[in-house]
């Protein structure tokens, strides 16, 4: 296992205005049909022969939210984005949220953008959707980076609690602003944090509470192990989730290095871009080799 240098605080300054999530305007923007007929938008930034595919981590927020990645780039390669079932400018069925459903979607959106093997880049939960289109096609995925990984490794021993799904459904500022509040406990993040609760708010919480019904964390779970693309887990050292978390999904995928983030918490691709961009920039042009070197914790 290896840590992350910390840049200086005037660095940071001169790098980023961490406020506002920065918006980018896509070069050419669409809808494709997914396995089921949902409809997905998705928006392509920059030009180049690397392809980069950014898998949503779940459906309370949108393609908004990797501003920070985009700007930083797409002036180096062809990045694709797009909006999960259920959120932004996807549409919302009523039912269709397994990681199965996700992992089409993220299939439909690279044949649409003519993405042969491109890196993925995800966050959360989203690399079990990663997990399921890698392992379907091998072939599809060049390589990884997964920040502040999600998984559930053992099956579920107790039934989800009904009242808590129809509290979602009553009242979801109820969840979503003390949420927000909890994953950005950094100082002075006020007006990223205001910024994430209005995305969030446009989440449907009928379709929260169904996604809740409808995930298998057993699928993912039991492909760990036979994902073999080279896989950066990055992951702060004082994340809610469990760096011990990490470091299982690290040691079970054959080409998975882990990175700890020193002083870091949760969404660090949203609230430190300054620490997480450039090891994205290191690992998804640096060669497949050193990319996939396994780095064990000491």
């Amino acid at each position: 296992m290896t840590s992350a240098a910390r840049p200086t605080r005037s660095t940071r300054a001169l790098l980023y205005d961490r406020a506002v999530i920065p918006k980018p305007r896509p070069r050419m923007s669409g809808r494709v049909a997914s396995s089921d007929g949902t409809q997905i938008a998705w928006y392509r930034h920059g030009d180049g022969d690397r392809q980069i595919l950014f898998v949503p981590t779940w459906n309370i927020v949108d393609a908004r939210v990797v501003g920070h990645q985009v700007v930083a780039l797409e002036p180096h390669a062809a990045v694709v984005t797009y909006d999960p079932r259920g959120h932004g400018r996807s549409d919302r069925p009523d039912r269709g949220y397994s990681f199965l459903n996700h992992a089409a979607d993220a299939l439909a959106v690279m044949d649409a953008n003519d993405l042969q093997r491109p890196a993925i880049v995800t966050a959360s939960r989203g690399l079990n959707a990663t997990l399921i289109l890698a392992s379907d096609d091998a072939d599809r995925v060049e390589r990884i980076v997964s920040v502040a990984s999600y998984m559930e490794l053992e099956p579920r021993t107790t039934p989800i609690d009904p009242a808590r799904l129809e509290a979602l459904r009553a009242h979801w500022s109820g969840f979503i602003v003390p949420f927000m509040h909890s994953v950005f406990p950094e100082p002075h993040s006020e007006e990223v944090i205001e910024e994430m609760i209005a995305i969030g708010m446009e989440a449907t919480p009928e379709i929260i509470a169904m996604r809740e019904l409808e995930l298998d964390w057993s699928v993912p779970a039991s492909l760990l192990s036979s994902v073999t693309c080279p896989t950066l887990i990055l992951h702060g050292e004082d994340d809610v989730i469990p760096v011990s978390l990490a470091e299982r999904i690290a040691a079970t995928m054959p080409r998975a290095r882990l990175e700890i983030l020193p002083n870091a918490f949760l969404c660090n691709d949203i609230r430190s871009p300054e620490i997480v961009n450039p090891l994205l920039m290191q690992y998804l042009f640096g060669s497949p080799e050193a990319f996939g070197r396994r780095h064990d914790a000491s």
